[in-house]
């Protein structure tokens, strides 16, 4: 892509053609994502947005661990495992990142939170690890959403069929099956 405008272009476009009704259906933007693109996509489609903040523990360039600012957790146990992590200091950064979640979230109005009955779009920059993604679809589930949809411009090709699982579907442009990729290196001028 050019830009992140026009991967966002492109992926409102794949949303059109993909989905066939957006009758009760929220926009989920992740706020560490890129907010002004995430609003075009729903402007696009005509739709409301809400946000969720996540927090999330880098090991290198891979996410060990996201919380959401309800408190949703997702491990990545693997990498945990070999790094030896004590669990008690998983929970002390589990409380901190929660808290600074929560405050980060009680700066904004939140429009939405009851998803019952409604389809949620969940739109995010970029999916690598697919521990952000986890975590918002676990919000939406708990949150009563009836169908949950993941849309992303690029994601790891790696993590789509563990995230099948958590999500009606997923529409991206672009798949990459490279863990460390960056999203600056995907756009010709980010």
């Amino acid at each position: 892509f050019d830009t992140r405008y026009s991967a966002w272009e492109h992926l409102s476009i794949l949303l059109k053609n993909k989905i066939q009704d957006f009758s009760d259906t929220i926009i989920l933007w992740i706020l560490n994502g890129w907010a002004q693109v995430t609003q075009k996509v729903a402007e696009n489609i005509q739709k409301p947005t809400t946000f969720l903040v996540v927090k999330w523990i880098l090991y290198q360039t891979t996410k060990i661990w996201a919380v959401s600012q309800d408190g949703l957790t997702v491990y990545n146990k693997a990498i945990i495992g070999k790094l030896g992590i004590d669990p008690v200091e998983i929970k002390q950064l589990e409380k901190e990142f929660f808290n600074e979640a929560k405050i980060e979230s009680e700066k904004f109005d939140l429009h939405f939170k009851d998803f019952t009955s409604k389809q949620v779009i969940i739109v995010d920059d970029w999916v690598v690890s697919g521990l952000t993604a986890a975590v918002a679809a676990k919000y939406a589930k708990q949150n009563g959403a009836s169908r949950i949809i993941l849309a992303v411009p690029v994601i790891n090709s790696r993590v789509v069929g563990p995230l099948k699982n958590l999500y009606d579907e997923i529409i991206f442009a672009e798949s990459i099956e490279d863990r460390n990729f960056w999203l600056s290196k995907f756009y010709l001028s980010y």
